[in-house]
């Protein structure tokens, strides 16, 4: 993801992946896009402004899931850890 240039909805609906859902899931898709931006563009500053955070602050607070609920896995078949600071 290019945090400092964003897709614009009109160019985000015509992304080969995208294009031929229906509307609602576009929106859907876009609205994440842009949380998802957002939330880059704020650690991006975050590490800009403070450095990284230390490691040993973070703690797992649980598993991620998809939308159909199952697990996300690694390619070793380790499930994906959601972390959170402490």
């Amino acid at each position: 993801m290019d945090i400092f240039n964003e897709i614009l909805w009109p160019q985000f609906i015509q992304l080969n992946e995208i294009r031929n859902l229906p509307i609602n899931e576009q929106v859907n898709k876009y609205n994440q896009y842009i949380y998802e931006l957002n939330e880059a563009r704020h650690n991006w500053i975050s590490y800009q402004n403070k450095g990284p955070k230390q490691l040993s602050t973070l703690q797992n607070v649980g598993f991620l899931l998809q939308e159909d609920l199952f697990d996300l896995e690694q390619e070793d078949n380790s499930k994906i850890f959601i972390t959170a600071y402490a």
